[in-house]
């Protein structure tokens, strides 16, 4: 009976231990990929929450690009490429955020 206890204990910790680690494993997948994505207001209207107001930094999004000194507007963003448009952002995503002067 103790033999048993035992081995249903070491069963027990085993499935926490692979449960938590899934876990981990599922918010560093969920993070990776990020791209810069500069703000360019493309359609006009002026929506920092319309992902087509956005185009792929540097042509490529792996370096942020050079934002001028302020915090008034939105300059450009890090955040995973949209599902099926990797030439915009999925702004639910956002990692970080530059800042310019307004222009």
């Amino acid at each position: 009976m103790k033999r048993l206890k035992m081995n249903l204990f070491a069963i027990v910790a085993l499935a926490i231990a692979a449960v938590t680690m899934s876990f981990k494993m599922a918010d560093n997948s969920t993070l990776a990929g990020e791209k810069w994505f500069e703000y360019t207001d493309e359609t006009g209207d002026g929506n920092i929450n319309n992902p087509d107001n956005y185009v792929l930094a540097n042509g490529n999004g792996n370096s942020q690009p050079p934002c001028p000194t302020g915090d008034e507007e939105r300059c450009a963003v890090q955040a995973q490429p949209q599902t099926g448009d990797t030439d915009h952002p999925n702004l639910s995503t956002i990692v970080d955020t530059k800042l310019r002067k307004q222009q």
